[in-house]
């Protein structure tokens, strides 16, 4: 089987000024022609979401081992611990081994059940076993080797973000995707924040969100009024995304989550995200 590199790997490995990681949401079906959408991209990373908008959808793990074996990609799934047990969990990242697969992000979701475990435990448990035991410390055939990453989100509560963050880190985190928002100033003014606070910076990978945005999609967190203006004037979703990503380089920040335009149907534009994709590439 073909090794494709983790995440870490490939970000330092890239030749590109800008590394990115292109969100894609998984079908609401098991047939392979409901992911051909994915062929239409070339980021340097997918990124599978666990079942957005509270819908059954396509098991990342498997969505991703498609978009791997069809366009040659690496692909990072995204597990939501709020569905998981212990036993269940680390049963489905061997499945994941055996897959290819190399990189993993943990997501809490929406509304946990009473025997979901939390982010931090996840990834606790995936470092064990990457040590090569399981969560009863029983001894695995063979280890994994997955690159561990967790999320934070800098419109939240910064004191509480902080701690949380730093937790995720020290449980085993090989790097960090940040919420999509539009503020940079408010990124360097986090990260500052953070260091002043925990006596350090950030010493692992981040990749900062950033949301194509065009007239009828949604967003996670608040539009700012100049973005609603261009939708207005019909400027190109390009090339308002351009300026955010160029506003980021500005501060030295080249990693990107970017995240396609997407409806409140479920719609997303993945060809308009690719559109962006290759301006960065050939500009």
């Amino acid at each position: 089987m073909k090794y494709f590199p983790n995440l870490v790997e490939s970000l330092q490995k890239t030749n590109n000024d800008n590394f990115i990681v292109c969100d894609f949401s998984p079908p609401k079906s098991g047939i392979s022609k409901s992911m051909e959408l994915a062929t239409l991209i070339h980021p340097d990373m997918f990124s599978v979401s666990y079942n957005p908008g509270r819908s059954v959808k396509m098991n990342p793990v498997f969505a991703s081992f498609w978009i791997q074996d069809e366009t040659d990609i690496s692909s990072v799934f995204t597990l939501s611990t709020k569905d998981m047990n212990k036993q269940a969990l680390q049963g489905l990242l061997l499945g994941a081994q055996m897959l290819g697969l190399t990189s993993v992000i943990f997501v809490m979701g929406d509304t946990p059940s009473v025997n979901s475990i939390s982010t931090t435990v996840a990834l606790e448990l995936t470092k064990k076993m990457n040590q090569g035991v399981d969560f009863a410390n029983n001894k695995l055939e063979y280890p994994t080797n997955f690159c561990i990453g967790s999320t934070f989100d800098i419109s939240r509560n910064w004191d509480e973000e902080v701690i949380l963050t730093q937790r995720k880190i020290h449980a085993g985190s090989d790097f960090l995707f940040a919420q999509a928002q539009f503020d940079i100033l408010k990124v360097e003014q986090f990260l500052e924040y953070y260091r002043k606070s925990i006596g350090t910076y950030i010493d692992i990978p981040i990749l900062w969100g950033v949301q194509m945005m065009m007239k009828g999609s949604k967003a996670f967190t608040s539009i700012p009024d100049h973005i609603e203006h261009d939708l207005r004037e019909s400027r190109s979703s390009v090339d308002i995304t351009l300026d955010i990503i160029k506003q980021y380089n500005n501060c030295n920040i080249d990693s990107f989550y970017l995240l396609p335009p997407f409806f409140k149907n479920g719609r997303r534009d993945y060809a308009l995200a690719e559109e962006l994709i290759s301006s960065l590439i050939y500009k």
